[in-house]
C-alpha cells in the first residue's frame, strides 16, 4: 500500500494467551501494510504479558481485570490513530498482504462498515473457520462455510449477514459513534451484537476472501459459555428489535428456545443451570438494557425488517449437529476459566 494510505489500528485482546501470542505478533509484524499494534491485557496470570513486551513495535495497556474482548478493544480505542480498527485474537496469523487487501476493498466501498478477512483453520489453512459470520434472525451466530474447502469461499468479496469477531476490522469513526464496542456481555456473541448494530445503522458486512487470517479454532460448548451466548443473545433482542417485530418473529423465537433447552436437556444439568441463568441475568439487568435499547434507537437509520432481509432465515444443522455430538468436558475452555457465574444470582 501507498505509505499515505490510512493507518490501521490493530488490537490483540490477551487473557493467558501466552502459547499463541508471540506467533501472532510475528505475523503482524511481516504484515505489508504499516500498522499500529495494541496489545491489551485482561490481567493475565501466565506470563504472556512479559512475552508481549519482546516485540517493541507493540503498545502494551493492562487492565488490572478481565473486561472481556469488546472491552479489550474499547481500552485501546481512545489510543487508536487509524481510521480502521481491527481486533483479533491472539490465536491468529494474520497473512502479511490480508490488511492491505481489506484496506483496498474499505477505501473504494464506503458503505462497508466492517470487514472479515477469510478466517482459516489451523494448521495448513486448507479449511474454511469463517467466511463471515451467519446471523440467524433469532440471534443466533454461525460460522459461514465452517469445515469447507478453502475454494468454497470464492475469490470476489461478497456480502455477508454477519462479523467473525476472531479477525474483523471496522471503521472507528462508527466504533465511535457506537460509544465503542458494547462490552455489557463480557464474552461471547458481541461480534453478532456488533454485526446488528451496523445493520441498523445502514451499513453493510462484506468477507473478502483473498485476504486471510488462520485461527487455531474448534467448535465447541461448555456451560458458562452458553450461559453467555445465550443471555446476550436475548439481551441482543430485546435492544435492537421493536415489541412488534418480537411479536412477529414469536415463532421463530419459540422454536429457537425449544432447540437450545432440548441441546441442554441433551449435555445434562449444568447446560440446564445455564440457560436458565441466563433469563435470570437478562431480567436482573432490565434496567441497564431499557437504557441500551434508547441508546440503539438513537442511532437507528433502519427498521428491524430491512435488517432482517439482510439475515439468515434457516438454521446451520451442521454445527449443530456437530455441538450434539460432543459429550463431557470441553478441551478448549479458556485458560484460568472465566468470571461469571453459572446457576447462582450474582
Amino acid at each position: 500500500m501507498p505509505s499515505d494510505s490510512p493507518l490501521v489500528s490493530v488490537v490483540v485482546v490477551n487473557y493467558n494467551s501466552g502459547d499463541h501470542l508471540p506467533a501472532c505478533l510475528t505475523a503482524l509484524g511481516a504484515s505489508d501494510t504499516p500498522l499500529e499494534i495494541f496489545i491489551v491485557d485482561n490481567a493475565s496470570t501466565d506470563g504472556s504479558l512479559a512475552l508481549a513486551a519482546e516485540f517493541s513495535a507493540t503498545k502494551i495497556l493492562k487492565n488490572t481485570v478481565n473486561r472481556g474482548y469488546a472491552g479489550g478493544v474499547n481500552v485501546a480505542l481512545p489510543h487508536a490513530r487509524g481510521d480502521y480498527v481491527m481486533a483479533l485474537n491472539p490465536d491468529t496469523r494474520v497473512a502479511p498482504d490480508c490488511v492491505s487487501r481489506v484496506l483496498a476493498f474499505l477505501e473504494t466501498t464506503p458503505r462497508a462498515g466492517a470487514v472479515n478477512p477469510l478466517i482459516l483453520l489451523q494448521p495448513g489453512g486448507e479449511r474454511i473457520n469463517a467466511a463471515g459470520q451467519a446471523v440467524h434472525v433469532t440471534g443466533l451466530g454461525f460460522n459461514r462455510r465452517l469445515g469447507q474447502p478453502r475454494p468454497r469461499a470464492g475469490v470476489e468479496p461478497v456480502r455477508v449477514s454477519g462479523m467473525q469477531g476472531g479477525a474483523v476490522i471496522v471503521r472507528k469513526k462508527l466504533l465511535e459513534q457506537m460509544g465503542g464496542w458494547d462490552e455489557s456481555g463480557f464474552l461471547y456473541h458481541e461480534d453478532v451484537e456488533l454485526s446488528w448494530l451496523l445493520h441498523l445503522m445502514g451499513y453493510d458486512l462484506y468477507c473478502v476472501p483473498q485476504a486471510t487470517v488462520t485461527h487455531d479454532y474448534h467448535l465447541t460448548m461448555y456451560p458458562e459459555k452458553l450461559f453467555l451466548l445465550e443471555r446476550n443473545r436475548v439481551a441482543m433482542l430485546i435492544t435492537n428489535l421493536r415489541a412488534a417485530t418480537l411479536l412477529g418473529l414469536a415463532p421463530l423465537l419459540l422454536t429457537t428456545e425449544l432447540m437450545m433447552w432440548g441441546y441442554c436437556l441433551l449435555r445434562g444439568w449444568n447446560f440446564l443451570q445455564a440457560k436458565a441463568a441466563s433469563y435470570r441475568w437478562v431480567f436482573q439487568h432490565r434496567r441497564a438494557l431499557a437504557q441500551r435499547q434508547a441508546f440503539v434507537n438513537s442511532l437507528r437509520q433502519c427498521s428491524d425488517w430491512a435488517v432482517l432481509k439482510k439475515l439468515q432465515w434457516g438454521y446451520a444443522w451442521d454445527q449443530f449437529f456437530t455441538l450434539g455430538q460432543e459429550r463431557g468436558e470441553s478441551q478448549r475452555q479458556p485458560a484460568g476459566g472465566l468470571p461469571v457465574k453459572v446457576g447462582k444470582p450474582e
